[in-house]
């Protein structure tokens, strides 16, 4: 067999093994049902929703919003180092530079004090980690495991990765977001080298649910089930904010991400803001937000320009826009640097945070994290940042958007699951 003839035959297995992936995910989207049509204000949504996402409701919380790194790394570090009781970590991508090696530092530091310090790194994400820091923290007594360490064998582990972001300080400090553990998360988006990002810092009673979500993880990394108050201990209310962080994991069969957001846009009734940094819509997402439109929802999409990490779905989303243009949606590209912020705002009132973005891999392949929000106060804070990012964004308008045909889409129409790395 000659090199041509066996680099098509890895383009043909690479390709069967997305499709087989992707596949079952969007069978399953296709047979879930809206739960209901009232608005998001409504304790029909809450109620649906919580079925669902099989996660309850939760009132009595605080979340700060931290924008861009100067922000978002301060709080998280501050928290790192005053841990007490455990520290459990997980994220897609954890790169060696500065940023990584200042938390590692902390890490080990509250390792060596006899502090649990439990880390998930997902095995693809996080590859550019580097033996010295794996070194510095298993020395130290940081117990750290890989999420699908990579193997060809299962096909669909190889494929599936862990894109959480969640951490947790001594049970009662949370923090979920989109951001990852790489130098090109600092700064303030003020130049192409650093990212646009936002991330969450979170406490009160859904801290125990985001720390039940790294639990999760855990077992199927060989830990033991934590449990005791180190790791859940009494949370009593810190705001007023109702909230529910859920989990997406297809592998489990568990495909709350597209049923959050056609449920979200079921019940829309005035305005969907959606800024994402992965948007690829398959058919019944699309389906459900031109049912929106049609219905005289606003709808603004907030998404990346040519600064991305991914061109393959930068490519494919662009040839979506025309479709959407022609319905009444409005589109804007993020200019200044990369977009990787996730944020969904329905009619003022309900948010979705978290590591979801809004493709195929993140809809049926990947698992995901995120928590929702029934807060008209927190609502508007979102919309304040998505504001000032749609200032800094270029509207695209019909003329401007791509011919609706793409030849790279049409074999695999309604099925793709880019397989470019995304973060």
């Amino acid at each position: 067999m000659n090199q041509r003839t066996l680099s098509h035959a890895l383009w043909v297995a690479i390709l069967t093994m997305i499709t087989a992936s992707c596949v079952p995910g969007i069978r399953n989207a296709k047979r879930q049902t809206v739960g209901t049509q009232e608005p998001v204000s409504s304790a029909s949504f809450s109620r649906s929703l919580a079925n669902q996402l099989k996660a309850p409701w939760l009132t009595g919380n605080d979340i700060q919003t931290l924008p861009n790194g100067d922000a978002i790394f301060p709080s998280m570090l501050a928290a790192a180092r005053s841990a007490k009781k455990s520290i459990t970590f997980e994220t897609y991508v954890y790169v060696n530079g500065y940023l990584a090696q200042e938390l590692t530092g902390i890490l080990c530091q509250k390792a060596r004090a006899g502090i649990p310090v439990y880390v998930i790194l997902d095995a693809a994400g996080s590859k550019k980690i580097g033996n010295s820091l794996i070194h510095q923290m298993k020395t130290a007594g940081v117990d750290l495991r890989f999420y699908h360490p990579l193997s060809i064998f299962p096909l669909d582990h190889f494929n599936g990765r862990d894109h959480r972001k969640i951490m947790v300080v001594d049970g009662k400090i949370g923090f979920t977001g989109g951001c990852g553990i790489a130098d090109a998360w600092l700064g303030n988006a003020q130049d192409p080298q650093y990212w646009r990002d936002t991330q969450y810092r979170v406490t009160g009673p859904v801290v125990a649910q985001l720390q039940s979500g790294f639990n999760a993880h855990w077992i199927q990394c060989g830990g033991n089930t934590l449990s005791g108050s180190q790791f859940y201990p009494k949370l009593s209310p810190t705001g007023t904010l109702k909230a529910q962080a859920f989990l997406s994991s297809p592998l489990d069969q568990q495909f709350t991400i597209p049923a959050l957001y056609k449920q979200a846009f079921a019940s829309a009734t005035k305005s969907i803001i959606i800024e994402n940094s992965y948007f690829l819509l398959d058919r019944p997402m699309t389906k459900a937000l031109l049912a929106a439109r049609k219905r005289g929802v606003h709808i603004e999409l907030i998404l990346p320009s040519k600064h991305t990490d991914s061109w393959p779905t930068r490519y494919l989303s662009r040839h979506q826009y025309r479709r959407l243009l022609k319905a009444g949606v409005h589109i804007y590209e993020y200019q200044p640097s990369m977009l990787h912020s996730k944020v969904l705002v329905v009619d003022g009132f309900f948010t979705s945070i978290g590591s979801a973005n809004l493709d195929p891999r993140s809809l049926y392949i990947n698992d995901e994290a995120n928590i929702n929000v029934l807060s008209r106060q927190f609502a508007q804070t979102q919309l304040k940042i998505l504001a000032e990012d749609k200032q800094k964004s270029k509207r695209i308008t019909l003329s401007q958007s791509p011919s609706p045909w793409n030849p790279l889409s049409v074999p695999l129409r309604g099925i793709l699951c880019p397989i470019a790395p995304q973060l």
